[in-house]
């Protein structure tokens, strides 16, 4: 089983792990749904209406093409995040945060994720990542604000660059990237 800890006792374990086989349960995965719900953040979370039920999220956890980790703290889930859309050397990044771990461990928890994907290395030694980028809708400021407090830079405005399925409307959304470099990488996001 893949996890990591960061900083503020929070780790963190990949739901399914490097050769295919499931490291975390349905129950967990459900559990976690159970809370998002219960925080009203599945239609934050998942604003383009893709996941409205819990067979929904179980199926996403599962696909072969995300790559999900759960995070706890003392046993309890604290938050989760799952990267897609990977390219040479950079992938999407999509974070939530379990409602009773927002504030300061909150940001423990974005930085620390940031700061781990950036350093880990391949067998070879080579970096996996050197940018991770997040698509963030303008809507969800509080989102937009917790990006950059873990260590991402706003690199723009696209708009309309995300279907917000509450209103049956695309939105604006801001593009946000955390390099490993931060030299010539950040300069060329810009």
């Amino acid at each position: 089983m893949y996890g990591f800890e960061v900083e503020g006792g929070f780790t963190f374990y990949k739901v399914r792990d490097f050769d295919g086989t499931l490291s975390l349960s349905d129950d967990h995965l459900k559990w976690f749904w159970e809370i998002m719900k219960n925080g009203r953040q599945i239609p934050v979370i998942f604003y383009d209406g893709s996941v409205d039920r819990p067979e929904d999220f179980i199926e996403l956890a599962k696909m072969t093409d995300q790559h999900m980790f759960l995070g706890f703290k003392d046993q309890k889930p604290s938050g989760m995040f799952w990267l897609n859309g990977f390219s040479s050397r950079s992938c999407y990044a999509h974070f939530s945060i379990m409602p009773d771990f927002y504030g300061k461990q909150a940001e423990q928890m974005g930085s620390g994720v940031v700061r781990h994907l950036l350093s880990v290395t391949d067998a070879s030694g080579l970096y996996i990542f050197d940018c991770i980028k997040a698509l963030i809708p303008v809507k969800n400021p509080l989102a937009c604000r917790m990006a950059v407090k873990s260590g991402f830079n706003k690199i723009g405005i696209m708009p309309q660059a995300a279907y917000w399925a509450a209103d049956d409307q695309s939105v604006d959304a801001a593009i946000f990237c955390a390099v490993r470099n931060n030299g010539y990488a950040r300069q060329a996001c810009r």
